[in-house]
């Protein structure tokens, strides 16, 4: 996989522009959307409808294909909270030239892909729009870089945590409903894993690749679901320190939900999310992951990872018996030369926050072994900016 530093400026819309309308006009019907973004939900009616013969071609006569067909190699996904440093691994990992992955433009028009017209309006659509790099932490971005598939999975089915984006209040229910998968339809959960399925086979065949990699940080809370789904697929859990964890959560949401977001949240409800959400997560991953065969689940540390990466690579590999790592080690080795530069988000803590962490995240702290990390400040209040 190619990569190039690119400080384009851009525009990101929310990924419903690329979901099946009636998905769209549930969930306007389900939610409140205040008023100054009815500007932003005019656009993505108007993409939307745009899109729509180009994705009901594509889903009759290109999709049931790739249904019928079967997986040659056990997927392997990616797991842990968000800001832990997934998307870190994933981008490396992606340059072992025989894993396939989501694309961005796969994420946001998962049935505009191989419509040849379609594509070629939609993919230049998002190609002129995607910033060149992510605001809330200075990632790289473009159509066909790897992206996460939780975008997608809303697309036919009303089943995607990533509905938050749109409305941040509903992020706990969401997450119940959508990752716990309580009160959901049996027929609808059916439909939702066929959909999933679905985004793998296209995956593949989009990226050319052999093994599909995937990097869902909802998936952390959804392992028993992927073993029915998947019985023989791979695990990597990385975690990272959970204070940095918590600042980076709020920096990333304070800067990536104003494009996005279609009502109102306040800072405080958005912190409550975080820390509830952390608890809920954490716990189902270490329940459902002893559900997971011996020999394909490996955990590593995000600052494992970073200080020694051809090492944590290596034992990736090892551990979950996954072939091609020499082939892929010059191509792991030029991507971490070519990190060397990337500045970090720098962060500090109040007290307050300090001590609500300690209390609610405990557990984590206690089962790694983290503590307060020597590069992160704790100050007695933080001024507003």
């Amino acid at each position: 996989m190619a990569f190039v530093k690119n400080n384009k400026k851009g525009i990101l819309l929310p990924p419903a522009i690329g979901y099946s309308f009636k998905i769209v006009i549930e969930l306007i019907k389900k939610n409140k959307i205040h008023r100054k973004y009815f500007l932003k939900l005019l656009i993505i009616i108007i993409v939307n409808l745009i899109n729509f013969p180009f994705r009901a071609y594509e889903r009759l006569f290109i999709n049931p294909k790739y249904r019928k067909k079967a997986l040659q190699k056990a997927p392997i996904f990616i797991l842990g909270h968000w800001r832990s440093g997934t998307t870190h691994l994933h981008n490396l990992l992606c340059q072992d030239s025989q894993m396939a992955y989501i694309t961005t433009y796969q994420s946001v028009f998962p049935d505009t892909l191989f419509n040849k017209l379609g594509r070629f309006l939609f993919l230049g659509f998002s190609r002129l729009l995607i910033p060149g790099t992510r605001k809330g932490d200075n990632v790289s971005l473009g159509a066909s870089l790897p992206q996460e598939e939780e975008f997608a999975l809303g697309d036919k089915v009303p089943i995607s945590f990533y509905f938050f984006w749109l409305f941040p209040k509903n992020m706990l229910s969401y997450y119940n409903e959508f990752i716990g998968f309580k009160n959901i339809d049996i027929a609808q959960l059916e439909n939702w894993k066929s959909n999933y399925k679905l985004l793998i086979h296209k995956a593949i065949k989009n990226t050319n690749k052999e093994r599909f990699l995937s990097k869902n940080p909802p998936n952390t809370g959804r392992i028993k679901v992927l073993l029915e789904m998947f019985p023989n697929a791979k695990f990597i859990y990385i975690h990272r320190n959970p204070i940095e964890v918590f600042l980076s959560t709020q920096n990333f949401y304070k800067k990536m939900l104003p494009p996005l977001q279609l009502q109102d949240i306040s800072d405080e409800d958005i912190d409550s999310s975080i820390i509830e959400i952390y608890k809920r997560i954490m716990k189902d991953y270490i329940e459902q992951k002893e559900l997971i065969s011996k020999g394909n689940l490996v955990e590593v540390s995000f600052e494992h990872l970073e200080k020694e990466p051809t090492e944590v690579l290596e034992s990736i590999y090892k551990t979950i018996h996954l072939d091609g790592y020499k082939d892929a080690a010059p191509n792991f080795e030029r991507y971490i030369n070519y990190l060397k530069n990337y500045k970090k988000n720098k962060h500090i803590i109040s007290q307050k926050q300090m001590d609500v962490l300690m209390k609610e995240w405990g557990f984590a702290f206690e089962k790694y072994n983290y503590n307060l990390p020597s590069n992160i400040e704790v100050k007695s209040e933080l001024n507003n900016e």
